[in-house]
């Protein structure tokens, strides 16, 4: 994005600001649902380069839910255990350096 880009964008939102204060916040629903389309088209303008990164979104989403999914069915001990042993082995690798 450039700075033009950057700037008009500020100005559009601060005009949805004042008049979604001047409503008293009525029809924020509208704006939240209308806020994806307008991301997805962004994501869209940005053409190729844009494609890899919404492809690793879409894999980061689906690994996030799976493991969501999977953590429901461990333990809370044994989470916090696996857990501890990352940080342990965090530290003696950082110190073997």
């Amino acid at each position: 994005m450039t700075d033009k880009d950057i700037r008009s964008e500020i100005e559009e939102l601060k005009a949805k600001l004042e008049s979604l204060s001047a409503t008293g916040g009525q029809g924020a629903g509208q704006s939240a649902s209308a806020a994806a389309p307008r991301q997805a088209d962004a994501a869209d303008d940005a053409g190729i380069g844009g494609g890899w990164l919404r492809d690793i979104m879409k894999q980061a989403e689906e690994l996030m839910g799976g493991l969501d999914l999977q953590l429901k069915d461990v333990p809370a001990k044994t989470a916090l255990m696996i857990f501890a042993l990352g940080v342990v082995t965090g530290r003696l690798l950082s110190k073997r350096d």
